[in-house]
């Protein structure tokens, strides 16, 4: 990732952190095997930075009808989300019934 100019907002600055912050604990989880309690808390304060509820996150484990590692299914008190997260840009969230 190449270094922000001079006079980008600290707000956007903080997000780029934020999201390498979720990436790189994506990358550990995954690696891992997953730790469904750290998975489901790092999925769940991104769809939150983008405006979703996730009240009490329950879950969130990787899509298996999807080959994209990318894709979590989380589950949390009051909905469901199959979510797509991608590099430098807002996760694609889809609420599920």
């Amino acid at each position: 990732m190449a270094a922000l100019p001079i006079g980008v907002p600290s707000m956007r600055r903080a997000s780029l952190w934020f999201l390498a912050f979720v990436a790189y604990g994506f990358q550990a989880a995954a690696q891992t095997g997953g730790d469904d309690a750290a998975a489901s808390a790092l999925v769940a304060d991104q769809i939150r930075s983008q405006g979703y509820a996730c009240a009490e996150p329950a879950s969130a484990k990787r899509d298996p009808s999807v080959d994209d590692d990318a894709v979590w299914l989380l589950t949390c008190a009051d909905a469901s989300y199959r979510v797509r997260l991608v590099p430098d840009q807002a996760a694609q969230v889809e609420k599920l019934d």
